[in-house]
């Protein structure tokens, strides 16, 4: 809310409105508030010695009537080119990314098998070392375990 609220204007896009307060009527509150088409405050501001507040005018157009004709009339085929060049910029960057992963995961394959192969080699010398170090002797042992020992009169028959 602004006392003493002078004077309020909209601008020429109907975006924004602006509420003043100047110099000539009261010297409380000279300044402005700048509010969106919304009701939203968006700016505000208090000058001493506040004046008058005016939007910059737009600037004519420098397209003839024929021309803004021209384009309102092939408004939905500029729509599709633009929409086929944003796909191609979008799938251009998917592109790269997609050749970034592909490069990135070319380089781990390598990677793991050049490793699998060192790993291979590591695994052969170790079976060589093994086999000439330990020779491989079974000896059979047999072992017995006393379980009960059971004692039995025999019985003498006359």
């Amino acid at each position: 809310k602004q006392w003493y609220q002078r004077r309020v204007r909209g601008d020429p896009t109907g975006r924004y409105v602006c509420s003043s307060n100047s110099y000539g009527g009261h010297s409380v509150e000279n300044g402005y508030f700048m509010w969106s088409f919304q009701g939203t405050k968006l700016y505000e501001t208090s000058l001493e010695g506040f004046v008058q507040f005016q939007w910059r005018p737009r600037p004519p157009s420098l397209l003839t009537e024929a021309h803004l004709k021209e384009i309102k009339k092939n408004m939905k085929s500029y729509a599709r080119d633009f929409e086929i060049k944003d796909k191609l910029s979008k799938s251009k960057a998917s592109k790269e990314l997609i050749e970034k992963r592909r490069r990135v995961y070319d380089e781990y394959m390598a990677y793991r098998k050049r490793k699998d192969q060192e790993l291979k080699a590591l695994r052969l010398q170790y079976e060589e070392v093994r086999s000439d170090s330990v020779e491989e002797e079974y000896v059979e042992e047999v072992v017995e375990f006393f379980i009960k020992e059971e004692v039995e009169a025999a019985e003498n028959k006359e």
